[in-house]
């Protein structure tokens, strides 16, 4: 059996990376076996209360679809006898004049939905001002189709999860405006040298955050088993799959101390901005 090799000093705060053959490595020689990893999240089951709640100023928004009039804004068939096509809508989110997202061109449709379209948790505080917009793609220059300032999102619209829009120059939109999804996790990105784990960032008010873990503190300790003596994909599983009770970690905080804290798994927010579509 191969020699374990003694642990290497490492220090995130100097930290220098060097690509050397195909191996990052730290300030005082110590090898970055992964450039950053992070803890996995999950559907929360249907079961589950969520602690803390949605925030009230994150919304799950999607457009799920719009119907187009039948004819253009100056009376025009879409698809006229001498030939020629449906429209090829695509529609817009905008918040306080500000665009908050757009869809993908859907071509030849009057009924459009968008289905690769972004879907996902944005921030929109209740007093935020809503507008929609459908486009017709055009080689030359794009017209509009169909808008509407929804204002404020009324209490009962919040509720119901769902916007229904009646465009001004025909046609409507429904918008899905739902509470934040929530996935559920430890919330923390970590990065694993030869024998040690760095916290490289947190979700901010995520569980990892909750419970005092800050970046750049070191993981001594999972569940009380040394990181020294850990396989990566060992350190992963136990990070990935902590159980409802919380898994206690030995860090060391940049400052020197160490302490024992218990994460517990909870729900996360992410943005789209962020992390992307959670549907």
């Amino acid at each position: 059996m191969a020699r374990r090799k003694r642990r290497a000093l490492c220090l995130p705060a100097s930290l220098k990376l060097l690509a050397a053959g195909g191996v990052l490595l730290g300030a005082g020689g110590c090898s970055l076996l992964y450039p950053e990893l992070e803890s996995r999240l999950h559907a929360p089951p249907p079961d589950q209360e969520l602690h803390p709640p949605p925030p009230e100023d994150v919304r799950w928004v999607r457009i799920v679809g719009a119907r187009v009039p039948e004819r253009t804004r100056d009376g025009r068939a879409w698809d006229p006898p001498e030939g020629g096509s449906l429209p090829d809508p695509y529609a817009r989110v905008l918040v306080n004049g500000v665009e908050l997202f757009r869809t993908a061109v859907q071509s030849d449709t009057v009924e459009p939905t968008w289905p690769d379209g972004p879907s996902g948790n944005f921030r929109i505080s209740p007093e935020d001002r809503l507008r929609v917009e459908v486009w017709e793609s055009d080689a030359l220059v794009d017209k509009p189709i169909g808008v509407r300032d929804i204002g404020r999102p009324t209490e009962a619209q919040r509720a119901t999860g769902e916007i229904q829009v009646a465009l001004e120059g025909g046609g409507s939109l429904t918008l899905a405006f739902q509470p934040a999804h929530a996935r559920i996790g430890l919330g923390l990105w970590y990065q694993v040298y030869s024998g040690s784990v760095f916290i490289s960032r947190t979700v901010e008010g995520g569980p990892a955050e909750r419970a005092g873990l800050r970046k750049g503190d070191e993981v001594l300790e999972i569940a009380g088993r040394s990181v020294r003596r850990m396989t990566v994909d060992e350190i992963r599983g136990a990070l990935d799959s902590a159980p409802r009770a919380g898994l206690v970690l030995l860090v060391k905080h940049e400052a020197g101390a160490t302490e024992r804290l218990r994460v517990h798994p909870g729900p996360i927010y992410p943005l789209f901005e962020r992390f992307g579509a959670v549907e």
